[in-house]
């Protein structure tokens, strides 16, 4: 891995480490479905008005199918399960609970016999499972009594990160990851447009909230995907998967500088075991040449 792109991973782990504050302060004024929804929407706009500006050209008749299908599983769920998070507890805490996502992606890798579930996997599992158990005991120091729910929200979004992941190896690895990237942000806000009706804006906004929106969208996912999948590109999904553990600490870092969090000792605790594990599951070494 050169500097350069040691430089972009360090800075995609930043942005969507900063993800989770933008919806800690949007989310509560612009409630989970408009702010997901917009961050999609906005994202995929601006994507597709790049590649037009560039002369690139999406096959939508071709992949339209599974651009949807990927959209709601990686882009509308998830985003909406941390958007309602956001609500309850902490940003750090949701960025620590992320980081199970690769878990359950060997979990469905390994029911459609993709990957083999070995010994050191299920211990890792297990370790995953300890610290969710761990951090959920925290949740008992957060005042409001959602936060368990929140942390089942996060834990739904993770889920649908693995399942989504396993969906596009089985039946989208033909389709260029630039189209992804774009596609799958389009459709997914648009699934999520059809429910703003039912779910109106919690509070007044102006022109600082709208313009924290779009840069919430632009920033954190359409130039966020384009330096993921540059990577993924340039030097493999293996390596690029380490920002799933270097998320956290910006996560923890943005949170206590911006929004003045506080974390306990059980929340730290809980997710280094969650860490361990998804390291255990995934054979992810943070040394040698396992990752630069």
């Amino acid at each position: 891995m050169t500097g350069k792109q040691l430089i972009q991973l360090i800075s995609l782990a930043a942005i969507w480490g900063g993800s989770f504050i933008f919806m800690r302060v949007l989310s509560p004024i612009f409630g989970p479905i408009w702010t997901a929804s917009m961050r999609l929407t906005i994202a995929g706009v601006f994507l597709l008005l790049m590649y037009t500006l560039s002369g690139y050209k999406l096959n939508w008749k071709r992949d339209w199918k599974q651009l949807v299908i990927i959209g709601i599983m990686n882009s509308s769920f998830p985003f909406f399960f941390y958007a309602f998070a956001a609500l309850y507890i902490p940003a750090s805490l949701s960025v620590i609970l992320n980081a199970m996502a690769p878990m359950f992606g060997a979990i469905f890798a390994a029911v459609f016999a993709l990957e083999k579930l070995t010994v050191r996997k299920g211990i890792g599992l297990l370790l995953g499972l300890t610290g969710v158990i761990i951090i959920s005991f925290s949740s008992m120091e957060i005042a409001d009594d959602k936060a368990i729910l929140a942390i089942l929200a996060c834990i739904g979004a993770t889920v649908c990160y693995g399942a989504s992941g396993v969906y596009v190896k089985m039946k989208a690895s033909h389709i260029p990851a630039k189209d992804i990237a774009c596609g799958s942000q389009l459709f997914a806000g648009i699934a999520l447009l059809s429910l703003v009706g039912w779910f109106p804006v919690r509070q007044a906004f102006g022109a600082y909230e709208l313009t924290l929106l779009v840069t919430f969208a632009v920033l954190c996912s359409a130039l966020a995907y384009l330096i993921y999948y540059s990577l993924i590109a340039s030097v493999g999904p293996t390596k690029t998967l380490t920002v799933t553990y270097l998320m956290p600490i910006f996560g923890v870092l943005w949170g206590v500088l911006l929004l003045g969090e506080v974390l306990s000792a059980r929340i730290f605790i809980g997710g280094a075991v969650i860490l361990a594990g998804t390291m255990l599951i995934t054979n992810l070494k943070m040394y040698g040449k396992k990752v630069v």
